[in-house]
């Protein structure tokens, strides 16, 4: 059990990680947030290794249409007699859960992919400045990074479940970050509170920083209860992992200003940083590298398992944990009617 430490982080950042490899010619790969940094690197290699077909998602249909050609023109793809048959890219907003839910119904329409999906790499995420709110109400980054990519990913349990056989999981990736760490602070007395949701979606609770750290150990509360509700036999993997400090334009959404622009400029041109292909390998990893059983429910970084926050771990954090679980779990059910029923046909109930 850890804590955040920056010596180890410091260290971490300079480790060197091999490209992961494998046979992922007969897989449907599914990647959030690919126009840019760590998601789009990551796209290409996964394109590179010729899988049935790539999906990579963006916030909208111009932002798809420029990725699928980066990807097949950094690939060579796009010169193959195909024409790139096996990259494709379908908006996908997750500051809404109305895309959220399109998504799922235009998937599930889908004929060339036929409802396969054996991984799902969810990407997707922002840091702003200021606080604000989606049209649903929620402060962006809780929606964006937590809600809207839990929706996503039991929305899509189904086809990864029935995309999986015993010696070839599928598996569901959630990018999150180091800062998990920094986040349970702010959840101080959070077993005690009528709702834990509620509560953090306040203006008055925390500053930015704070919702994107609490997000990302939302994030890590997710999967480690959705791997405990999946029955044994379930073949399916679930994992967080940490990218690292890379190179990137997560900052993108923040203000204006002397204190974002700094920030900018550490992430982007600092020793420290690592480039976003870098990053990305981590991804891949997570993706298709590693023992199922031994990164299933876990945190990965470096391309390794290791321990989470140690506030999961404490009496406190597991109340808390459950607690988050059942709130998101019903929050879900009301916004899309066929979570109760994915729940039910798929999961452990409590």
């Amino acid at each position: 059990m850890v804590n955040f430490s920056r010596i180890e982080f410091i260290r971490e950042q300079w480790k060197t990680f091999p490209i992961c490899s494998g046979d992922v010619s007969s897989k449907v790969i599914m990647l959030t947030g690919s126009n840019v940094g760590i998601g789009l690197e990551a796209a290409v290699h996964f394109a590179r290794m010729r899988p049935r077909l790539v999906l990579a998602t963006c916030r909208d249909e111009e932002k798809c249409k420029r990725t699928r050609e980066v990807i097949l023109e950094r690939t060579g793809l796009n010169k193959l007699p195909e024409d790139g048959a096996g990259v494709a890219s379908l908006p996908l907003d997750l500051s809404t859960f109305d895309t959220v839910r399109e998504f799922a119904d235009r998937f599930a329409a889908d004929a060339l992919l036929d409802t396969q999906l054996n991984i799902l790499v969810a990407n997707a995420g922002v840091l702003v400045r200021n606080y604000a709110r989606t049209r649903d109400n929620w402060e962006v980054m809780l929606q964006v990074n937590y809600l809207s990519t839990a929706l996503l990913s039991i929305l899509m349990l189904p086809y990864l479940i029935k995309s999986s056989s015993s010696d070839s999981p599928s598996r569901l990736v959630v990018v999150s970050s180091v800062g998990h760490y920094l986040g349970s602070p702010r959840l101080a007395g959070a077993e005690k509170w009528s709702n834990i949701l509620s509560t953090v979606n306040d203006e008055k609770f925390c500053g930015s920083f704070d919702h994107y750290f609490l997000s990302k150990l939302f994030e890590v509360m997710f999967v480690r209860e959705l791997a405990a509700r999946l029955p044994e036999h379930t073949p399916v993997v679930a994992c967080t992992v940490n990218p690292g400090f890379c190179h990137s334009r997560l900052l993108r959404d923040t203000k204006t200003g002397w204190y974002s622009r700094l920030l900018a400029i550490i992430m982007n041109y600092s020793p420290l940083s690592r480039s976003s292909e870098k990053g990305s390998r981590t991804l891949l990893h997570a993706a298709i590298g590693g023992e199922d059983s031994a990164i299933h429910g876990r945190y990965l970084s470096s391309c390794k398992v290791v321990e989470e926050s140690s506030y999961l771990f404490t009496p406190e954090g597991k109340v808390v944990s459950r607690k988050l679980w059942t709130e998101t779990i019903d929050l879900l059910s009301k916004i899309d009617s066929r979570v109760p029923e994915i729940i039910k046909q798929n999961l452990r109930v409590d």
